[in-house]
């Protein structure tokens, strides 16, 4: 959030902008990140209990019923790769058995053994919500202001609840004095209710100014910017959130883009082999009835080139196996999902 002014202190020369206190901002982060941490864990602790059962039963999968048509049901199992409750949890996967020598094997997403709780993630996005909240507190209070006002004091305080309350003082260009109280209100959505499936704060707003009143057409374009910050705050925010529930899916393309590197090295390099030279050749000649003359050098050609990205992919994609901070670096806004991160990694 930046350098702040502490509590009730008087050294506010020349301060034309509001910011919250910072051992507000910190009680604020603080508060939303137990919350959502314990909730978290709750889940994490109820997956791992679901799990161990399953798998002392001896089952591979869990199932559920999905209404498919008319009075009709189908059986499905549940499949946990972009599972919306897992998003702030790490969870580890069974790996599939091989069925025949070489084979690779690939993650279970069907068959989660446990999960713990990424404290990292539920940091973030406390912070996340707290910069919103109190962004749209700044800005209301600001709202107030001209940029010829100046603040002399800040007197907010947490009220016996979820809420701070008080007043700032300012004085005018011309050494009148104001005072603009506020009061910001929190509450809490919880599990489906809530943007992340756990908990997440939603805030009120109470604010009027009292004393020098503001003048000229600073205070409309005041009022209007202040407006338009705090919908983009807000859109910026939502999107974020959006956005973060986009990192399941996304953290695991390192390794998903690896095996296809290999499924692709392996069959471009048996294309290129007399046999399969020679059913590339059989292949065009049947499907075009022998009207269409089969090209070697043309199709040597294309798939020496789709060998080479696939190599190339191959080669650059090591950095990023089992080394999720790298992943998570490239993730965001801009960088979200398959052909995304295939760009950036190229």
């Amino acid at each position: 959030m930046g350098e702040r002014s502490t509590l009730n202190s008087n050294n506010f020369a020349k301060q034309m902008t509001f910011k919250l206190p910072t051992t507000l901002v910190n009680h604020l982060e603080q508060e939303i990140y137990e919350k959502l941490t314990s909730a978290v864990e709750l889940g994490a602790a109820e997956y791992n209990g679901q799990w161990a059962a399953r798998e002392a039963k001896g089952e591979k999968f869990e199932t559920y019923e999905k209404i498919v048509g008319y009075n009709r049901r189908e059986t499905r199992k549940v499949y946990y790769y972009n599972h919306h409750r897992l998003q702030f949890m790490n969870v580890s996967f069974a790996q599939t058995e091989p069925e025949y020598k070489g084979q690779q094997t690939h993650t279970d997403y069907y068959r989660p053994l446990s999960c713990k709780v990424n404290y990292q993630l539920c940091k973030e996005n406390a912070e996340a919500q707290t910069k919103h909240s109190v962004g749209l507190l700044e800005s209301r209070v600001n709202g107030h202001l001209t940029i010829t006002d100046e603040i002399t004091d800040i007197n907010l305080e947490l009220g016996n609840g979820y809420f701070i309350e008080g007043f700032v003082t300012g004085m005018t260009k011309d050494a009148e004095e104001f005072k603009i109280f506020t009061k910001m209100i929190w509450n809490y959505r919880y599990g489906s209710n809530s943007a992340n499936n756990y908990l997440t704060q939603y805030v009120q707003f109470r604010s009027d100014r009292r004393g020098a009143r503001q003048e000229g057409k600073t205070v409309l374009q005041r009022l209007t910017e202040a407006e338009k910050q705090v919908k983009a705050d807000a859109k910026q925010a939502e999107l974020v959130a959006k956005n973060e529930s986009k990192w399941a899916r996304f953290v695991v393309l390192p390794d998903q883009i690896n095996r296809w590197a290999d499924k692709e090295i392996k069959k471009h390099t048996k294309s290129l082999t007399p046999e399969g030279i020679k059913a590339a050749k059989e292949y065009t000649e049947k499907r075009y009835w022998g009207r269409v003359e089969f090209d070697k050098e043309f199709y040597i050609q294309n798939v020496e080139r789709e060998l080479k990205v696939a190599k190339h992919y191959k080669e650059k994609v090591q950095a990023y196996l089992n080394n999720e901070p790298a992943v998570r670096e490239l993730f965001g806004l801009d960088c979200n999902n398959r052909e995304h991160f295939k760009t950036a990694i190229w």
